[in-house]
């Protein structure tokens, strides 16, 4: 299975000072929020590959039901 995972380079500019501390949680919402948003259209984006890349990229099939018997 994949699993991605974004570099926090930019993440630093969203810390706030300390005269900020009451919006903290705020902006950690966002910031968490904008990164769901990022891995939703990452995952959209390769869903929407062809299934012959998809495979050859490693990223798992959405067909793929345990076989029962």
């Amino acid at each position: 299975m994949t699993i991605i995972t974004y570099q926090e380079s930019d993440r630093s500019r969203f810390r706030p000072s300390s005269f900020a501390s009451p919006i903290r949680p705020v902006l950690d919402a966002v910031v968490r929020l904008r990164d769901q948003w990022r891995r939703r259209q990452t995952e959209r984006m390769l869903e929407g590959l062809p299934a012959e890349i998809r495979k050859d990229i490693g990223w798992p099939t959405t067909n793929a039901a345990p076989h029962s018997r």
